[in-house]
């Protein structure tokens, strides 16, 4: 921090109460209150992130309750790579523009110098850090420094996936690094480090890298291209953006560490770029790059007066605009428009209205485990996480969490898109529904094989074992009317009642159940993969595996 002075410091602590004012006054983000139900759970990897924003999340929430304690080191994180940002652009005369540069950028107010309890801020911070130590090893090599940049990039990964992305287009940008006993040294640190979150990893069969890699991925879709191009303006300031992109296009690379920083500029944006061509793309993925492009940007632009000039008139606006929404989204006496602040408005009120509904019922939630993260989070209560076969998989799925209700009375709250009886008007503005769950039987635990797979001409026969893996009995004949069920691309071929197909009532603990099922080859099957899993008349899933097929016929 040797560049900053006391104004720098006057800056920076004005950062910091806006954005402590901020978490004080403004509810969870739906994605705050989930990472939240990580810290109530710390273990080396989640579903869908790395440990890191749980860890900080979980010291926050343990010194102080409420919002404040769940952003509390978050907003800590986030106002040190603020200082460390100033500290790189090193301005020590033109103050005003400084501060209309850093607040230019959209994501600087969330995602990177924010107040939002997401991954994305220990990814900043810890990215900033290990670039910054990195320009220290290009001046300097030595032993101490390759052991904090081992530190650090393990603590990149455990925030992020990103992260791989960073040090590899770093690594990319200086070849001769390979030839370095100082890299093996930082590979090393890193990966010793990083053995518990490997672990987990294996033990819970990859499920982090089989949903970003392969289950988000989609067949060739043109619409999420063009939004996608004008989130890359977007991140750089919604008008300014054009001047900053312009100016970084006639950089002269003069260092390995510019160099560094161009190559991960032009590799986030081309590689979400292709992958643009098959998901839509969240333009905070592309926050690594911001402090990047400020570090390149910032004196090109301060030492142009014209573009300068212009970079002030066309930021201005947008700032005030950003200012405004802040407040916007902090008081809940403005009601919400449209969706501008759906997922922060009336959290509490909303959760305490549903916890009224339900009376002495248990609360469960079908498709969102951000809601029922909220509804935990503001009433302290426990709920059930239920998921429709076709909905994506989340932590709760790992967890199992739902078995504490056995034998309990739901009552499950639904999305309108699912069409439920019973549509109530919540204090967020959303229409809900819910229907009431009798006797709750979860099939969580009552895990499925496949003992073989074998075709004849006209079906496909596959032999399955149901081993109930709970300290409870699983009954077939249920009211909930457990099924097997038998899906391609979402679509059922073919289900039948548990009752149906084996004649035993009631699977004890560790007991099993086998039988055949019998699929038409011309019931609609499209490939060789073919989903199995359990589910009830109220259509919540139990266990799902994959299955192979060696032929069909269409």
């Amino acid at each position: 921090m040797k560049n900053l002075g006391k104004i720098h410091y006057l800056i920076i602590g004005a950062w910091f109460v806006i954005n402590l004012l901020q978490a004080v006054f403004t509810g969870l983000h739906s994605d705050e209150s989930y990472y939240w139900m990580f810290s109530q759970n710390l273990d080396w990897g989640f579903f869908d992130h790395p440990p890191m924003a749980a860890f900080f999340i979980f010291l926050g929430n343990t010194l102080l309750p409420g919002e404040i304690g769940v952003r509390l080191f978050i907003i800590l994180l986030s106002t040190i790579t603020f200082a460390l940002l100033l500290n790189e652009l090193n301005e020590k005369k033109d103050f005003y523009f400084l501060i209309v540069f850093m607040l230019s950028f959209p994501l600087m107010h969330t995602h990177i110098a924010g107040f939002l309890a997401i991954p994305d801020i220990p990814l900043l911070f810890f990215t900033l850090v290990f670039l910054l130590l990195y320009k220290q090893l290009l001046e300097k090599p030595g032993w101490g420094i390759s052991i904090l940049l081992g530190i650090t990039a393990a603590t990149m990964i455990y925030s992020k996936y990103h992260a791989f992305l960073v040090i590899g287009f770093t690594l990319l940008s200086n070849l001769k690094l390979l030839k370095s006993k100082y890299t093996y040294a930082i590979v090393l640190f890193s990966v010793i480090l990083l053995i518990p979150h490997v672990l987990w990893q294996i033990n819970n069969d990859f499920p982090t890298f089989k949903y970003h890699l392969i289950e988000r991925s989609k067949p060739f879709q043109f619409k999420y291209i063009l939004p996608y191009l004008y989130g890359i303006i977007l991140v750089a300031g919604p008008l300014s953006g054009f001047l900053v992109f312009w100016k970084l296009l006639k950089i002269k690379i003069e260092s390995l560490f510019q160099r560094a920083l161009i190559f991960n500029i032009i590799g986030f944006i081309a590689l979400f770029f292709l992958m643009s061509f098959k998901n839509r793309i969240e333009i905070h993925w592309l926050a690594a790059i911001i402090p990047m492009i400020m570090i390149l940007c910032y004196p090109l632009i301060s030492s142009d007066p014209k573009i300068k000039k212009w970079f002030i008139r066309l930021s201005l606006p947008v700032i005030v605009l950003f200012f405004i929404y802040r407040i916007y989204l902090a008081l809940d006496v403005i009601p919400n428009i449209g969706n501008l602040k759906i997922t922060f408005y009336n959290r509490e009120s909303n959760a305490m209205q549903i916890k009224q509904m339900a009376g002495e019922k248990t609360v469960g939630f079908y498709n969102n485990y951000a809601a029922i993260s909220n509804y935990i989070f503001y009433t302290g209560d426990s709920a059930v996480y239920l998921a429709t076969p076709e909905y994506r998989f989340c932590q709760y799925d790992l967890w199992n969490f739902e078995q504490f209700a056995h034998g309990q009375t739901i009552m499950a709250i639904q999305s309108k898109h699912m069409n439920p009886p019973n549509l109530t008007q919540m204090t967020t503005g959303e229409s809900k529904g819910f229907i009431v769950i009798e006797d709750f039987q979860s099939l969580k635990g009552l895990l499925i094989h496949v003992d073989s797979v074998v075709e004849t001409n006209e079906n496909v026969l596959l032999r399955i074992s149901l081993k109930n893996s709970t300290d409870y009995s699983i009954f077939t004949n249920h009211t909930s009317e457990p099924a097997i069920a038998i899906a391609q691309r979402n679509n059922i071929l073919i289900d039948f009642k548990l009752t149906d197909l084996s004649p035993v009532k009631e699977i004890l603990p560790g007991k099993k159940i086998s039988f055949q099922m019998a699929i038409p080859k011309k019931s609609g099957i499209e490939n060789n993969s073919l989903t199995v899993f359990t589910k009830t008349k109220e259509n919540y899933r139990g266990e799902l595996v994959p299955v192979k097929i060696k032929s069909f016929t269409n």
